[in-house]
C-alpha cells in the first residue's frame, strides 16, 4: 500500500478546487457568461463599456479556476516525481485563503486550507543541500 505521504494529494486537491470553480461558473454567473458568449467571446469583455463589470465577473471567475488548475498540474508533476514541495507553496496558499476569507468570508476560499496544510506537512523543514538536488554538481 502506498504511504499517504507519497500520494499526490496537494496537486489533486488543487485540481479539484479548479474543476469545481470552472464547473459552477455557469450556475453562479449565468448572465455574465451568456452575455460574453452572445458577444462572440473574443474581445467581448471590454467591447461594451456598459457591460464590462457584468462580463468581467464571469471571465475572472473562470480564469481563476483555470489558473488554479495550472498550479495543480504543476504540483501534481512534482509530487509524482517524488520531489519536495517548496514550503512557500503552503504558506502562499494560506495567505491566498486568508486574503479571500477576509474579503469574502462566505466563499470557497476556505477550500485552500486543505492543499495549504497538506503542502506544509510535506515540505522539507530546511532547504535541500546542492548535493541532494537532482542534476546539481557539488
Amino acid at each position: 500500500m502506498t504511504h499517504a505521504r507519497h500520494r499526490p494529494l496537494v496537486g489533486w486537491s488543487l485540481l479539484g478546487i479548479a474543476a469545481v470553480h470552472v464547473l459552477v461558473a455557469p450556475a453562479l454567473y449565468p448572465e455574465s457568461l451568456r452575455s460574453t458568449w452572445e458577444a462572440g467571446v473574443l474581445l467581448a469583455v471590454e467591447s461594451d463599456a456598459v457591460l464590462i463589470a457584468e462580463r468581467g465577473v464571469g471571465f475572472w471567475y473562470v480564469t481563476a479556476g483555470l489558473g488554479i488548475g495550472l498550479l495543480g498540474c504543476m504540483v501534481l508533476a512534482f509530487e509524482r516525481r517524488g520531489e519536495p514541495l517548496p514550503r512557500g507553496l503552503g504558506w502562499g496558499l494560506l495567505a491566498l485563503m486568508a486574503w479571500g476569507v477576509a474579503l469574502m468570508p462566505a466563499s470557497g476560499f476556505w477550500a485552500f486550507a486543505v492543499p495549504a496544510v497538506l503542502a506544509l506537512r510535506r515540505a522539507p523543514a530546511t532547504r535541500p543541500s546542492p548535493t541532494n538536488v537532482r542534476g546539481a554538481t557539488p
